[in-house]
């Protein structure tokens, strides 16, 4: 390196540990001196109706019976003030008797102290409000008042799968932040992958910083001590060292997705088939789903991993959100097509046998359908290497015993034969007096 640079790397290099330093003594003492959380948004409460107010008539005594007028009872029934009518002035509505069909048959006399009360039809009650399902955390509308809760986030969860310890790991993975669109979308990446351990965002973002920090140490210090004439390729490897560092690790989790997904949607005609054998027998869904994850767990462990979640979130909230959550972890047609078949079976109460049996088949056909896609498309695929590979070959197969007559007709004299049947017709030219 030369001479003159080394007190400029050393002061960018220092300037940077003790920024790093600097940063890391800020977020230990935030972490031991615990921030207060953020101030939560005061949600709008609808103002409350009033209560009607009840209030009962005063009781008429019955006249003494007589032998010409028969008792005639009174119906009391309860009386709804508005809330604009004070209770002081409740005594002053008039209350009208029950009119009787006959004398033959009265009305039940009802006492005041009956607990009918009249409600207001407007009113809700507590039977028309579904507080888990439209309202809650299981709400299936776009508006759902209630915060979304992490596994990462509940109080009390295990940290051994944190990759560099409870300590060091969350510090590294603050040091590459990113923004929540793209931690969502490497939780997917990762949940896809098969990663469902809580702080998989975070050991990804920990792993890259520490890929990054590695390779920029690694070049740096390799260009202290490399000769003169290899300073830019160590200088090209400090820059793309740090690039590789942070892509590889997402690039890693990606592959091994997509190979989980193909893995998964080989495995559902399968599924589709022994689900139906056992629904067929007497089983309810989940019953079959258990039955089925036992003999999936050595041939297909990506989708009996799957099925695991299915029901342990069926046992805790019910079957439906449990397939609308497998459905929006597998990005998969034919997983997306599964769950919707079930869901609707539930719902309209048809035959779950016929439409697994017809589904199956199906699934069966686009399946060979799309490895015949696969084969048309590889014909063409393979027009590129005949074409670049081969065809030199049949050239020279071709051409080799012509180019091997010319070079032993120009080695053995026949350049100079050639020239002196030149230099002869020239000469016959000239003395014929004939010029070019």
């Amino acid at each position: 390196m030369n001479p003159n640079m080394l007190p400029a790397f050393y002061g960018v290099c220092g300037v940077l540990i003790v920024g790093l330093l600097i940063r890391i003594w800020f977020k230990n003492r935030a972490a031991s001196a615990g921030a207060a959380p953020p101030p939560m948004k005061p949600r709008k409460v609808p103002a409350k109706r009033p209560a009607p107010q009840v209030t009962s008539a005063p009781v008429v005594p019955a006249p003494t019976a007589s032998a010409t007028a028969p008792v005639v009872p009174l119906v009391v029934t309860p009386v709804v003030v508005p809330p604009s009518v004070p209770v002081s002035q409740a005594a002053s509505v008039p209350v009208t008797p029950a009119a009787n069909s006959s004398a033959s048959t009265p009305a039940p006399y009802i006492p005041a102290s009956s607990s009918t009360i009249l409600r207001n039809p407007a009113t809700p009650t507590w039977e028309d409000r579904r507080l888990l399902e439209n309202r809650g955390i299981l709400s299936r509308t776009e508006e759902n008042p209630m915060p979304r809760v992490l596994a990462a986030d509940v109080p009390g969860v295990d940290d051994s799968d944190r990759t560099f310890g409870s300590a060091l790991n969350p510090v590294l993975a603050s040091l590459l932040p990113e923004s929540p669109e793209r931690q969502e979308a490497a939780r997917k990446e990762l949940s896809a992958a098969g990663y469902y351990n809580p702080h998989a965002v975070e050991n990804l973002a920990a792993l890259r910083y520490s890929l990054i920090m590695l390779s920029l140490l690694f070049f740096g210090g390799l260009l202290l001590i490399v000769p003169t004439r290899l300073e830019p390729m160590v200088i090209a490897g400090l820059v793309i060292g740090p690039i590789l560092g942070w892509a590889l690790p997402m690039l890693h989790v990606r592959r091994k997705a997509a190979d989980r997904v193909r893995e998964i949607g080989k495995a559902m005609p399968d599924l589709l088939d022994m689900l139906n054998m056992c629904v067929s027998q007497g089983l309810t869904v989940p019953d079959a789903l258990k039955r089925i994850l036992r003999d999936f767990r050595g041939v297909y462990p990506a989708l009996s991993q799957e099925l695991g979640i299915v029901i342990e979130q069926a046992r805790i909230n019910d079957l439906h959100s449990a397939l609308e959550s497998f459905g929006k972890r597998i990005n998969l047609p034919e997983v997306h097509s599964f769950t919707s078949l079930l869901i609707q079976t539930e719902r309209m109460g048809t035959s779950i046998t016929d439409a697994l049996t017809t589904y199956s088949d199906t699934m069966r056909e686009s399946l060979k359908q799309r490895a015949d896609e696969k084969g048309n498309r590889a014909t063409f695929r393979l027009l590129f290497p005949t074409v670049l590979c081969l065809m030199p070959a049949v050239y020279l197969f071709l051409l080799g015993p012509a180019v091997n007559e010319l070079s032993k007709f120009f080695n053995e004299g026949g350049r100079n034969s050639l020239d002196t049947g030149a230099t002869a017709i020239q000469r016959l030219n000239t003395q014929r007096g004939v010029t070019r």
